[in-house]
């Protein structure tokens, strides 16, 4: 059975607000220090803050909150 449209899931109409999660692919690992090389990588939480920033006021969405956890 194929999954409902986004159209019929959400009222256009209507100011929803939900709730959403995001895993790196194969849970590879994205910021902070990894401790198997050392690496520091938290650079990348300033990329992904600032993308999300632009993506938000193009799509007209406002972000309420975030996190970008380091594991």
């Amino acid at each position: 059975m194929p999954r409902p449209q986004r159209c019929e899931q959400f009222d256009s109409s209507e100011v929803g607000i939900v709730h959403v999660v995001q895993r790196c692919v194969r849970r590879a690992f994205l910021a902070g220090v990894d401790q198997a090389t050392g690496k520091d990588f938290s650079f990348r939480k300033e990329w992904i803050r600032r993308r999300m920033e632009a993506l938000a006021s193009v799509f007209a969405v406002d972000v309420l909150s975030y996190a970008v956890m380091v594991k």
